[in-house]
């Protein structure tokens, strides 16, 4: 499969980005995929800094798109018009899936293998593995950090919220995962959450 890892970035996660950079750069090795940054950090600077550690650990193969918002915009709505941004890329190209991979998680090289594996064994168009919420270790995090989207899901839906009377569909932008995963599976596509099938998977706070 042809993938695109994409990833919103911003600059509060900077604790997490250069150990993240490294492991992406390992990963690309292991399985080599296209890559594409959306920044949503006030200015242009955190672009700069983020080329730097691209830099330092040989990362060539990607993109980074900044994307401006106004500063009182809150941070489910950034991540989800990066997403959208990333989504328009998958369909403008011809990427058979989304890595989604959020940059303060940490995963051992193969993981990516291992999500293709598991999307073409069955009737899937979300599959997503474990990993712990970054401030309670023992709370299972649900928010999509390490997961694989098929294009087929991304050409029906959009991640910007648009007014709906859908029981379904959540109307806010804090539960966007919780929308795609409830249209993937209305649509009768699989929507499937492994758990222990990668480990470790570290979810940095710090």
């Amino acid at each position: 499969m042809k993938i695109l890892i994409g990833t919103p970035i911003h600059q509060v996660k900077d604790y997490s980005m250069e150990r993240w950079l490294e492991n992406v750069a390992k990963l690309q090795q292991e399985y080599p995929a296209d890559f594409l940054m959306v920044d949503n950090s006030p200015g242009l600077s955190y672009v700069e800094k983020v080329k730097e550690y691209c830099a330092k650990y040989g990362i060539i193969n990607y993109k980074i798109e900044h994307l401006e918002l106004p500063m009182e915009q809150e941070v489910f709505e950034r991540v989800a018009r990066s997403r959208e941004i990333i989504r328009q890329e998958v369909l403008s190209k011809d990427y058979d899936a989304w890595f989604s991979w959020e940059c303060d998680q940490l995963i051992p090289t193969n993981s990516l293998g291992i999500l293709v594996d598991i999307i073409k064994s069955g009737n899937f168009e979300i599959v997503e593995v474990n990993s712990w919420a970054r401030e309670i270790p023992d709370e299972p995090n649900t928010d999509g950090g390490v997961a694989l989207f098929k294009r087929e899901l991304l050409e029906k839906y959009s991640f910007i919220l648009e007014p709906s009377t859908v029981p379904y569909l959540p109307k806010d932008w804090e539960l966007g995962e919780a929308r795609y995963r409830k249209r993937a599976v209305k649509d009768g596509g699989g929507y499937v959450k492994v758990y222990g099938v990668i480990t470790p998977i570290y979810h940095l706070d710090r």
